[in-house]
């Protein structure tokens, strides 16, 4: 994607609507409703626009579980260097700046998603760093926690993700996943810390509620 920052922030709020998850009602969203276009949009009308998927305008199940737990226990990331892989919409790096943390550091391959969380955060009147590129096999140095909601939705893409963040446990670093039970996490390999009912993948209003669980990597 060749689009300036003006022109990447002018098509996100030309294409959202400012809405409250439904997990996290203290916070505000530039998301994806149904009265945006890119609601209906089909795969040829996003080559026509030339963007990928626009995964960054919904608030995924994992992503809110995740967020709503670390605004319930704000101990967890007080003081910390937090990183948040996969940012999407930004909800668990915004949640984590809430709750405390010395430094967010977002990460997401899609500009979009890059400036939709950047957007967020300022409007919820906080700041965080963010960045494109792909982080997955770097070492993380330096930081505490890492968050990942709603990540593993693809078998190959989560074995190769999985891989990574148990070499970054190993380190000492503290790994937390959310997951609405999408089937590619070995949940041996976790420690189960709650469970939220979260809206399903596109559902904005709640009608639709899945089990969605946050775990710590172990």
């Amino acid at each position: 994607m060749s689009w300036t920052q003006r022109q990447r922030q002018t098509f996100i709020l030309a294409n959202t609507e400012v809405t409250s998850p439904f997990l996290c009602p203290e916070l505000k969203l530039h998301l994806i409703t149904p009265s945006c276009s890119l609601w209906s949009a089909t795969e040829k009308d996003l080559v026509e626009l030339a963007i990928p998927d626009p995964f960054w305008g919904f608030c995924w199940a994992g992503g809110q579980a995740l967020a709503r737990y670390i605004l319930d226990h704000a101990q967890l990331v007080a003081g910390k260097r937090v990183f948040v892989f996969g940012a999407g919409c930004g909800i668990e790096a915004i949640a984590a700046v809430m709750a405390g943390a010395a430094h967010v550091q977002a990460a997401d391959i899609d500009p979009l998603a890059v400036e939709a969380t950047q957007l967020n955060a300022a409007l919820n009147g906080v700041s965080l760093e963010a960045t494109t590129r792909d982080m997955i096999g770097a070492s993380l140095s330096g930081y505490d926690l890492l968050l990942a909601g709603d990540m593993f939705y693809d078998a190959a893409f989560a074995a190769r993700v999985l891989h990574w963040l148990r070499a970054l446990a190993q380190t000492g670093m503290t790994i937390l996943l959310a997951d609405p039970g999408r089937g590619h996490i070995d949940q041996t390999l976790t420690t189960r810390l709650a469970v939220y009912q979260a809206p399903a993948d596109v559902d904005v209003g709640g009608d639709h509620l899945q089990a969605t669980t946050v775990f710590a990597l172990t």
